[in-house]
């Protein structure tokens, strides 16, 4: 009995059903049309999962208003484009956009990755920010712990030779004497954004203490 209902269950009428269930779910969803409560909420959302600036927040708003015109084109672009402002403005007014909050955090993360002051700035320009912004966020930060930009920057390039087992991490001390090893290893520091001078110390160091001087 269990068995032939089984097979019932498997008739082509049955499977027609399925396969046509899978083709509608399947379908690409049409793009939302933009209205201030839609780009409120899902603000909201992006925000409540990543943090940004103000100018990466518009960005990512604004993805999501040239995907909507393009789908319902009686939609007014610029019309769109003024409500992803106007709502940029709110959430920085009630803090929720806070470029210099963000901007410290961002510089933090990327010194303790061992970031040079060139990738950091390359980084922080992607995500948003702007030149004096950055500048601020790194001096604010230097005053904090009491440290300057040379001394900020072998402390990155330590650890980014620590991470990639470099200079004085190498495995075993292996390669400290060959040319070839030190060429390639200066090239992975020039790379990452660090200076010749910075690279060649930390790189001819035995141990953190000489490299820091």
């Amino acid at each position: 009995m269990g068995q032939s209902k089984h097979k019932e269950e498997q008739t082509p009428v049955n499977r027609q059903r399925r396969e046509s269930r899978k083709s509608e779910t399947g379908k690409k969803r049409l793009p939302r049309r933009i209205t201030e409560s839609y780009l409120h909420n899902s603000g909201l959302f992006y925000l409540q999962r990543f943090s940004a600036s103000k100018a990466h927040f518009k960005r990512v708003m604004m993805r999501k208003v040239k995907r909507s015109c393009a789908a319902h084109t009686d939609q007014d672009f610029e019309t769109c484009r003024a409500l992803v402002e106007k709502l940029a403005e709110r959430f920085e007014g009630s803090g929720l956009l806070n470029d210099a909050l963000f901007a410290r955090g961002l510089a933090l993360s990327l010194r303790r990755q061992g970031r040079s002051r060139k990738a950091i700035f390359a980084k922080m320009t992607e995500r948003g920010l702007k030149a004096e912004q950055i500048e601020v966020a790194l001096e604010r930060l230097s005053e904090e712990y009491g440290t300057d930009d040379r001394e900020e920057e072998r402390e990155a390039a330590l650890r980014f030779a620590r991470k990639r087992r470099l200079g004085p991490y190498r495995r075993g001390g292996a390669g400290a004497s060959d040319p070839s090893v030190l060429k390639k290893e200066l090239g992975a520091f020039a790379r990452a954004g660090f200076s010749y001078e910075t690279a060649r110390g930390i790189l001819l160091a035995e141990n953190d203490e000489d490299a820091l001087f």
